[in-house]
């Protein structure tokens, strides 16, 4: 019978003690209970806070008025957070700090800090320096960013002064938004959606986001195995392999010796060595422990052909460095334009975002209507065109056929953009109706008119990918009205110096864009030379006469007049001095603008009909060109 007993009061016992055991960890995971919470993986003594107090997240009582009133109260602050605060509702008559807390309502520019976050002196009435102006905001380096991109959560000024409680402490967030601890507005759902989405955080807290330990998370924690490898968890946004090749690893595993590669998902890269080790136990890392490299944001930059980028070095090094084909947030890129074919007169910096996307992506703008080199040549009874002198002027060709082994050259065009040449539309018309773009060829930079020249080294030449024609041309059978044609390119031209486009007059700050009697357009072509002569094998330039529509109304024969629609201009000499001829069609007329002190080729009409002679070529009437200006809404289409 004491045998008995005695076994009946241990049983008692013992189940008591995994009861009081079982309900304290129950009640450890409830964040607001007053009993213990865990502090560095160990138990604090158990601490009852009274009926007018409130506990602090290390288990220091304060009163409960002390929660979110500006003041820190508790030695861990934990009663004036973000997390705490931030949807504490604040009286009429409060002041309501940027973090959340309720302050008096004289809080605000009384030269006495009442916020913990100070935000009650960081109003923009409190001082005499608002940075915010109509379109921009003032980074306190003075750079300055677009008024759309302060305070939204991304880093734009490189000091970061625009994602600061100073720089937001004003901003009233829409119901919808998340409003980070220092004020910015970011959208609805970033709070604890895995990522960043304030610069400082704040969305992803771990008291925001419930990642406290809990008492029963630490407890159930599996030792680590003395000599042994534990693999740690997979990073976030991305995953590690190993070297072992025998079987499949996972986190928790243990094994003797691992090597881990850590690699990233998409959008996001390891800053660093993305390799770590370990053996018996002893992992490579400076703290000893299986921390793995962070997988953060990378913006991609892709290589542009008018740009190359330079990246800024960090820390203390000054200079730059080659950028990678992907960098990490806060890498500041320097662009520089490839001259002289391209340009931009405001380079301003790029910086990698962490969302991984850039603040801006630069690129530069081709040099258009430059002359490289200068000269004075002739179509009929002139000099040959000498290399790059009208480096915008592309020869179009028929591709060979059955019965021709040959590309044939049919007519010229000027480049516009790398893709886009501009044309005549009667080059592409045949029976009434427009032919496939299969069927021609294009080639630029030849100063001889044979396709396979060898002494055109400097040749590019592309397929046509497509030919559009402005729905009103119907070639002779409407006067040759809106004969234009765009043709974009299968191979896209590289620019250099015997390759630029010419430039377009659409634009309001181009100087005068009236044409005036006697202004000389250069207009380049491989057609015939002569009256009933051949093509020329060697390109020929020509300076032409505009000459004013009432004039080149009376000095062309009445039969042609009709040909003389609303969108045509007229240029040249009825004197034989010099003429465009069959084979010149499509070409471009280019007159010379003073461009903020440069001296441009304004691209204004394209080669369309004269009136004929009695040869095939008519030196002694002046030629049609489709004004450019009145197409501009069908070429913007394109470009």
């Amino acid at each position: 019978m004491v045998v008995l007993a005695i076994v009946l009061i241990g049983f008692a016992m013992s189940s008591a003690v995994e009861s009081a055991d079982r309900n304290f960890a129950s009640v450890s995971t409830w964040r607001n209970s007053t009993e213990a919470t865990v502090s560095h993986g160990r138990f604090k003594r158990q601490l009852q806070c009274g009926l007018y107090e409130w506990r602090c997240a290390d288990g220091t009582c304060i009163a409960s008025d002390g929660e979110c009133d500006g003041k820190i109260d508790c030695p861990d602050k934990s009663d004036e957070t973000h997390a705490r605060c931030r949807s504490k509702k604040c009286q009429s008559n409060w002041f309501r700090c940027t973090y959340g807390a309720c302050v008096d309502g004289n809080a605000p520019c009384n030269n006495r800090v009442e916020c913990a976050d100070q935000s009650d002196e960081l109003l923009t009435r409190c001082r005499n320096d608002s940075r915010l102006y109509k379109d921009t905001f003032r980074c306190l380096d003075e750079n300055e960013i677009s008024a759309e991109y302060f305070c939204d959560g991304i880093l734009d000024c490189l000091d970061g002064s625009d994602e600061t409680v100073r720089a937001c402490a004003d901003k009233i967030c829409p119901g919808h938004l998340f409003q980070c601890a220092y004020g910015a507005c970011v959208d609805q759902g970033a709070d604890c959606n895995g990522r960043n989405d304030c610069a400082d955080g704040s969305d992803e807290a771990p008291e925001l986001c419930n990642r406290i330990p809990t008492t029963v998370e630490i407890t159930n924690r599996r030792p680590a195995i003395s000599g042994q490898c534990e693999l740690p968890p997979y990073p976030e946004h991305g995953t590690y392999t190993t070297g072992l090749n025998t079987r499949r690893v996972t986190p928790g595993q243990v094994l003797p010796y691992v090597k881990l590669k850590v690699s990233c998902d998409e959008g996001y890269g390891v800053v660093g060595d993305s390799v770590i080790f370990c053996q018996d136990g002893n992992w490579s890392t400076k703290s000893g422990q299986p921390i793995l490299p962070k997988c953060t944001p990378f913006c991609r930059l892709d290589p542009h052909i008018s740009v190359h980028y330079h990246c800024q070095l960090t820390g203390q090094l000054k200079g730059s460095r080659p950028c990678n084909p992907s960098e990490p947030a806060g890498t500041v890129v320097v662009p520089e334009c490839n001259r002289p074919n391209y340009s931009l007169r405001d380079l301003r910096y790029m910086r990698c975002k962490s969302n991984g996307q850039w603040n801006r992506i630069v690129t530069c703008h081709p040099v258009c209507g430059r002359l490289t080199p200068a000269g004075e040549t002739l179509i009929i009874n002139g000099k040959t065109a000498k290399r790059g002198e009208v480096p915008w002027h592309v020869a179009i060709y028929r591709k060979p056929h059955r019965s021709n082994n040959l590309h044939e050259l049919i007519c010229g065009g000027s480049i516009v953009s790398n893709n886009v040449v501009i044309s005549a539309g009667h080059c592409f018309w045949v029976s009434k109706r427009p032919q496939a773009a299969s069927m021609f060829a294009v080639a630029t930079a030849k100063l001889f008119s044979d396709w396979d020249h060898p002494d055109d080294k400097d040749a590019q030449k592309s397929e046509l990918k497509s030919i559009a024609l402005p729905d009103h041309f119907k070639g002779a059978s409407a006067n040759f009205q809106s004969d234009l044609a765009i043709l974009i390119l299968e191979t896209p031209f590289e620019y250099h110096t015997y390759v630029r486009p010419v430039c377009l007059g659409f634009r309001s700050d181009v100087g005068n864009l009236r044409l005036q009697r006697g202004d000389l357009g250069k207009v380049a072509g491989f057609g015939l030379t002569a009256e009933n002569g051949p093509g020329s094998p060697v390109l020929k330039v020509v300076d032409l006469p505009y000459v004013p529509v009432n004039e080149c109304y009376r000095i062309t024969p009445e039969t042609f007049a009709e040909n003389i629609t609303g969108d045509k201009i007229c240029a040249g000499y009825n004197n034989g001095t010099a003429a465009l001829c069959k084979g010149d069609s499509g070409g471009g007329l280019a007159f010379s603008e003073d461009d903020l002190g440069v001296t441009r080729y304004y691209l204004r009409g394209v080669v369309s009909t004269a009136p004929k002679g009695p040869g095939t070529c008519n030196p002694y009437t002046v030629i049609t060109f489709t004004l450019i200006r009145q197409h501009e809404d069908f070429i913007n289409q394109f470009l």
